[in-house]
């Protein structure tokens, strides 16, 4: 019986040539990897198939054109598409973007002057997942934060520097000569003098506020400075008591600690107070303490008015002007504390204010 003829029109028909044609009928090379292999016209159709997707379009299957103006009944062969590109294409891309990476990587670690294990590491970490450089970079961090606190543990007790020593000093006298104080011991000045190293930090460590220990260093530092000053001014007033000195002179003398300072009439009539209470007190212990009640009953007296406050300085600064110094001839001028002041005034006067309303 003549077997049956091929038919025609199908576009899953095999090629008449069967799959064991003889290797030297095969033509095309297809490269794998590093080999490359002579596939037979069936191999190569197989091999598209097996590239196919697994649904393909219905026309396909009801053996419809799969382009219009295809015409014949041509099984596909070599007018067949192909649906991607070769499977070692994107490999092949991949190994030589990580090659090229490599390679530039090397070249800055040999700037960097990394030691060989180090480069060794770089290649092992571009050959990983991205799970697995993750998980690199964490170990690292850890590494990282074990030797920081290692270097912590190890490194000296914290100690104030001669800068921050002398900033505190300067401040110190500031506040003790600010016209906005409102009491010269207890916690006020130390309160002042602390608020301002907290806003312009100066060479303290970042967050030594929570460490307690270094902290009390500070606060220890502002108290013995404050204890030095108001010994320095005590002695002061006592020498101008005994000198006669006026006023002027007296205030030009507690004030040249200052940068740029000026004898303005607030801060003599300041002056003139200290003066006053050291008279009527003696000067003993209880000084600066007296000192701070007079300035509470002004206070109180004037209910808050900024005119009654100056009446009442102003008549203190008359008495002394007329007890100390009269015949010398001299003019307070009615000038305005340079800027470094004012800027030490307003902190004083915000902290005062800031104390009045929480008081009430």
């Amino acid at each position: 019986m003549a077997s049956p003829p091929p038919a025609h029109g199908n576009s899953n028909s095999l090629p008449e040539q069967g799959a064991c044609e003889p290797a030297a009928s095969r033509r095309p090379l297809q490269r794998q990897g590093a080999m490359f292999f002579a596939l037979s016209e069936e191999e190569q159709a197989l091999e598209r198939a097996m590239l196919r997707s697994s649904s393909p379009p219905a026309e396909t299957v009801l053996g419809k054109r799969g382009h219009d103006g295809d015409e014949g009944d041509d099984v596909g062969g070599d007018t067949e598409r192909e649906d991607g590109p070769s499977p070692a294409g994107p490999q092949a891309d991949s190994n030589a973007q990580v090659s090229n990476l490599a390679a530039a990587c090397h070249r800055h670690a040999a700037k960097k002057k990394l030691r060989p294990e180090q480069r060794s590491d770089i290649d092992a970490f571009l050959l990983d997942s991205d799970i697995g450089r993750l998980a690199r970079v964490y170990t690292l961090l850890l590494a990282v934060e074990n030797q920081i606190l290692a270097q912590q543990s190890a490194a000296p007790p914290w100690t104030l520097s001669d800068d921050l020593k002398t900033n505190i000093n300067k401040y110190a006298l500031a506040v003790m000569l600010s016209v906005k104080i409102a009491a010269y011991k207890g916690q006020v000045p130390a309160n002042n003098i602390l608020e301002i190293l907290r806003r312009f930090r100066f060479d303290l460590p970042p967050g030594i506020e929570h460490d307690y220990a270094n902290w009390e260093k500070v606060t220890t530092q502002v108290s013995d400075t404050l204890t030095q000053i108001r010994a320095k001014m005590k002695k002061q007033i006592r020498e101008s008591i005994a000198n006669n000195t006026n006023i002027y002179r007296l205030t030009q003398a507690m004030a040249s600690g200052l940068p740029n300072a000026r004898p303005t009439v607030q801060l003599c009539a300041r002056i003139a107070l200290m003066r006053c209470i050291y008279v009527t007190s003696g000067g003993g212990e209880k000084y600066w303490n007296a000192i701070d009640k007079r300035l509470k009953f002004i206070r109180d007296r004037s209910g808050g008015e900024a005119s009654r406050v100056a009446k009442a300085f102003k008549q203190i600064l008359k008495e002394d002007r007329e007890t100390y110094g009269i015949g010398d001839d001299y003019d307070i001028k009615d000038l305005v504390a340079n800027d470094w002041q004012v800027q030490v005034d307003n902190i004083v006067e915000g902290l005062a204010d800031s104390a009045v309303e929480g008081a009430a």
